[in-house]
């Protein structure tokens, strides 16, 4: 698919809802208020489960705070900072999706998704980065695209700050060149693999807000990003395969 084709589809999902264009294939989004705290509820609720105790830890401040001091010893958290649905949470989780998808429904753009990336991601990433996971290869504080983990490189990320530092634990994107190849988006056998066509790439000047969404084309890239001094935060994250003009294939 050429940048043109990418933009212009794109486009047509910018025009659904109210929005910031930040690039071409970028955008952010003020979500509902009411529909933000639901998600951040419902957040708090799934997070709460993974502790020994049973508790509802509902201050954002307790949360991380919480996090931070027993993150070794909760095994739902994989070393990339998701946190994972598993059969004592199953509930909580699907809160979770519900008040996502009432965020999704908001913007009106269901009938222009072809299908999505599950399960839905809440990530906590520390202050600093795991040094472990940093050795594997897909870690998000390289420069990527998620295709080149095998995602569909039809696809849109979903990026939402939910709690914490993101004035200093941030996401950032980066905006395609003119030059762009769809071939720069197969997949890779790492995120480091992918140094060279980062080089190409302009860094967006733009910091996500808790409160707002992110949806970003494939073809930008985006990188986990930390600041000196940064505290921990949590977000959630997935991707969506966004339909090609003239596709009829009915939503997954």
């Amino acid at each position: 698919m050429s940048l043109k084709k990418r933009t212009e589809r794109f486009n047509d999902l910018a025009s659904r809802f109210n929005n910031n264009r930040l690039a071409p294939l970028l955008l952010e989004h003020e979500i509902r208020e009411d529909l933000f705290e639901r998600l951040r509820t419902a957040a708090a609720l799934y997070i709460s489960k993974c502790f020994e105790e049973d508790c509802y830890v509902s201050d954002e401040s307790d949360i991380l705070k919480k996090l931070d001091n027993e993150y070794e010893s909760i095994p739902n958290i994989t070393p990339n900072g998701m946190v994972v649905p598993k059969r004592y949470n199953t509930l909580e989780y699907n809160l979770l999706v519900k008040a996502f998808s009432s965020v999704i429904e908001s913007l009106g753009i269901n009938e222009l998704i072809s299908s999505w990336h599950i399960p839905l991601n809440l990530r906590y990433k520390q202050g600093t980065p795991n040094e472990e996971n940093m050795k594997r290869h897909h870690p998000t504080e390289y420069i990527h695209s998620d295709s080149w983990a095998g995602e569909s490189s039809e696809s849109v990320t979903i990026h939402i700050p939910v709690f914490g530092d993101f004035d200093r634990n941030h996401v950032l994107f980066y905006d395609p060149p003119d030059s762009f190849e769809e071939s720069w988006l197969g997949a890779l056998p790492s995120y480091k693999d992918g140094e060279k066509i980062a080089e190409k790439y302009t860094k967006v000047n733009h910091i996500p807000k808790k409160g707002n969404l992110i949806l970003a084309d494939f073809a930008g890239l985006h990188a986990s990003t930390r600041l000196e001094g940064a505290q921990s935060r949590i977000s959630i994250d997935t991707t969506f395969v966004l339909k090609i003009p003239g596709d009829n294939r009915d939503p997954e």
